[in-house]
């Protein structure tokens, strides 16, 4: 298992990527109104990309997985600010797979910590966990670690929205 940190943004990774799965049609207009038509059947691709190398690193731990995660969340953090830099008006960045959590500063944070922790993780390697309070103690934090992180990008996607309103 990824220590504690990487492990969260791998379970948003995987919850994420199966939103776009869910619903890819948002993911594909926030695509195009960046001017990157891309077919809603690439969207489906990327999704199937983040739920496997979340997965991966979730549950092999390994320094490919982690060190692909990290790529992963790069990629975000980089359409996040280039969606924020250009004022375009999107009602989604299409990471949730739905409308209404436009792209904030909040949420580049966010992905910025997601390359750090997996690129921390991927260069020193698996944690080891030994008993059983451990392993329940590293799935609460992990659980709460991830539920947080979602409710930044849905709540704070809201709330700037408000506030730009």
């Amino acid at each position: 298992m990824p220590p504690p940190a990487a492990a969260i943004f791998s379970l948003l990774l995987i919850l994420t990527g199966i939103a776009k799965l869910r619903r890819p049609s948002d993911t594909a207009r926030a695509l195009r109104s960046m001017n990157i038509p891309l077919p809603r059947l690439t969207t489906t691709l990327v999704a199937s990309v983040e739920v496997a190398v979340g997965t991966g690193a979730l549950v092999l731990g390994s320094s490919l997985f982690l060190g692909m995660q990290g790529g992963l969340y790069a990629v975000f953090l980089a359409w996040v600010a280039a969606a924020l830099v250009k004022g375009v008006p999107i009602a989604s960045c299409g990471c949730l797979g739905r409308e209404d959590t436009p792209p904030y500063w909040g949420h580049m944070i966010l992905n910025g910590i997601g390359v750090a922790a997996s690129a921390a993780a991927a260069i020193s390697g698996q944690l080891s966990v030994t008993g059983f309070a451990e392993t329940a103690a590293l799935v609460l934090i992990v659980g709460v670690g991830t539920a947080l992180g979602w409710t930044i990008l849905d709540e704070g996607a809201r709330i700037s929205g408000l506030v730009t309103r």
